[in-house]
């Protein structure tokens, strides 16, 4: 089949979601244009910032994709290109795209709070504090196993004769005849991340153009690259992630446009730019090809019983392989964390949640597409599933990139590979920034809930409380991420009168340690690293798959609760949440029976976590069929 007929049909695919059912689900939604944000209405300079749509678009797409839409159909298409498609394409715009929109509208209407939020507004306390858990236990998963992705992407090892360089080249670092790929990418980033607090001043204090801005960023991603071919990085592993620790340390307490937002919106020109080189080269491959996909040595449209042989049966194991590019639960914490503190408007919120998942499902179609190109069936194996050793996804997509370049474009591999990577890494990267970042609010949330009684978590929010205070009879309202009070009462939250407790003391100065945003985010960052230093995510990593599926089922889940409490249709939220739902179980049950429990010694961590996160699931699709029951009886749908 002609890989043109094969972007050109998912380019339509795509479009025509984005096109028609973005707009539906608008309507279900009660999208109002003139509606106040609260980016808008808060507008604090630290978390609540209200940006233009192109910077925060930028913001949420390097933040969303990180290595999910790479590196799945790398490790999915061993199923055939046929079946990866077809669920990055439908995927896409009927599950991925809708649960980024919806998680991204009902957090801006909802006051700029997350997921456990909102879950505890509509479902009730108890609901909240089992979401929490699994969130925070997800976060510091991708957090950690990003850490390690970034770090094994820039020390990733390539025979320099597979690169078609001559011995004495000098553009990669050579250790025991092999070229390390990843060090140009490092100085690249170290260079970004030094001039974001510039461009940041410049659009968002001085309000420069856009476009301006945009050529200011490409001009740094083209010096950042010159410099890392000159001065690339000899970074050993352990210590660029102790570097990036720092890094996100620091940034994660910072206000928002300093370095997330601004490094995000530079970074993400490569990515844009990766995007259209991938296009290109797909397309002049193609036509220099002769267009066909064919032939007993390519990657097959259907391998289904080999992937199946494996790593599994296609269903589950494919719709949880790919994750990113199709629908994925983290971009549900992206979305209710940073990004719904930027929006000016509630369209954004369709432009950013539904377009920005429609590009990262693209982009997962060039990944696909670039497999097909660029490697055999028998070299794409050597690579992920070679005969001794861990296979190297990371290395496989990079390869299967400088293939592509090569056929169509007549370059060097080591110029396709070295594009790759720096693609990768910024995705990495970025990734990891927003994750820390929404560590620390799920952490703030916890500390906000659970010493809410006690003074220092207690916010004022009305003259009438400033008078009850005295009495220590004050109105109790949750706080969130940086102490904002909830401005309105909402289904589930305690609004009446209750004692504050008093602190002082070792007590008082605990409390307060705990509101800090420094602490938090050291707290983020310091469970990270006791899983990515010590190889410890990687005991828990084969959950998260699953767990990564259940959390975008969960808040297909609550958001279903949302607009059945508004008596507004819930089959387009309803449904992919049912879906993902019994496949992310069924995927969590069958590595618990037939994977951990043959050997409960050596997977004790493995079961008891899977355990916790089925009953914890279980216990919140009780509270939530209890709160659908209240509802149903009174729906009039609009």
């Amino acid at each position: 089949m002609s890989i043109l007929w094969i972007m050109l049909v998912s380019g339509l695919v795509l479009f025509l979601g984005g096109r028609f059912y973005a707009p539906l689900i608008a309507r279900v939604l009660g999208e109002q244009p003139d509606r106040q944000t609260p980016a808008v209405t808060i507008n604090d300079g630290h978390d609540y910032v209200p940006t233009r749509t192109p910077v925060v678009f930028a913001h949420h797409y390097a933040s969303i994709a990180g290595a999910g839409p790479i590196i799945g159909p790398v490790i999915a298409i061993i199923y055939g290109w046929g079946p990866s498609l077809l669920w990055i394409l439908l995927g896409g715009v009927f599950l991925g795209a809708v649960h980024d929109y919806v998680s991204t509208f009902i957090a801006v209407r909802e006051g700029g709070k997350n997921l456990t939020v909102v879950a505890r507004r509509y479902i009730g306390p108890s609901a909240f504090i089992m979401l929490l858990i699994i969130l925070v236990a997800i976060l510091v998963l991708v957090c950690a196993a990003f850490l390690d992705l970034s770090a094994t992407a820039l020390t990733s090892k390539v025979d320099v004769s597979l690169l078609q360089l001559p011995a004495d080249q000098g553009l990669f670092r050579v250790e025991d005849g092999q070229a390390i790929i990843g060090g140009i990418a490092s100085t690249s980033v170290v260079v970004i991340t030094a001039c974001s607090p510039l461009v940041g001043f410049l659009y968002l204090k001085r309000k420069w153009p856009v476009w301006l801005c945009s050529l200011m960023a490409i001009g740094i991603c083209i010096v950042s690259i010159l410099v890392g071919i000159i001065l690339p990085m000899p970074v050993k592993p352990q210590t660029w992630k102790l570097m990036i620790s720092g890094y996100v340390l620091i940034s994660a307490g910072l206000p928002v446009w300093l370095f997330l937002q601004s490094r995000d919106f530079i970074n993400v020109h490569i990515l844009y730019v990766g995007i259209v080189f991938l296009i290109v080269a797909l397309i002049a491959a193609a036509i220099r090809g002769g267009g066909e996909i064919a032939g007993a040595m390519a990657i097959p449209m259907n391998n289904w019983t080999e992937g199946t042989a494996r790593k599994g049966p296609g269903w589950p194991v494919l719709f949880v392989t790919i994750a990113c590019g199709a629908v994925s639960g983290f971009h549900s914490l992206c979305a209710g964390g940073t990004t719904c503190k930027q929006l000016c408007s509630e369209p954004d919120a369709r432009r950013v949640g539904y377009y920005g998942m429609l590009l990262e499902s693209f982009l997962a179609v060039c990944v696909v597409c670039c497999l097909m190109v660029g490697l055999s069936l028998s070299g794409y194996k050597g690579y992920l599933y070679p005969q001794t050793g861990s296979g190297n996804a990371v290395l496989t997509f990079a390869m299967s990139v400088g293939h592509t370049a090569h056929v169509g474009l007549g370059l060097p591999v080591a110029a396709g590979a070295l594009g790759a990577m720096l693609l990768l890494e910024g995705f990495l990267v970025t990734t990891l920034d927003t994750a820390i970042r929404l560590t620390r609010y799920m952490i703030e949330e916890g500390w906000a809930t659970f010493f809410s009684r006690y003074d220092v978590f207690h916010v004022v929010t009305s003259a009438q409380d400033k008078a009850n205070e005295k009495d220590s009879q004050i109105a109790i309202k949750p706080v969130g991420a940086g102490g904002l009070g909830v401005e309105e009462p909402h289904p589930g939250e305690h609004t009446g009168t209750t004692p504050v407790i008093k602190t002082k003391g070792v007590l008082r100065v605990v409390l307060r340690f705990l509101k800090l945003y420094w602490f938090n985010s050291g707290l983020a960052v310091v469970l990270m690293l006791l899983l990515g230093l010590g190889q410890g995510y990687k005991v828990l990593w084969s959950i998260f798959g699953s767990t990564n599926q259940l959390l975008a089922a969960l808040a297909l889940l609550i958001g279903t609760t949302w607009l059945l409490h508004r008596a507004r249709r819930i089959w387009y939220t309803l449904l992919p949440a049912i879906f993902m739902l019994i496949t992310s179980i069924t995927m969590m049950i069958r590595l618990l029976i037939l994977k951990y429990l043959p050997d409960p010694a050596a997977n004790l961590p493995l079961i008891i976590a899977t355990i916790i996160v089925l009953v914890m699931t279980g216990g919140i699709l009780v509270l939530t069929m209890i709160r659908w029951h209240s509802l149903v009886k009174k729906v009039q749908y609009k």
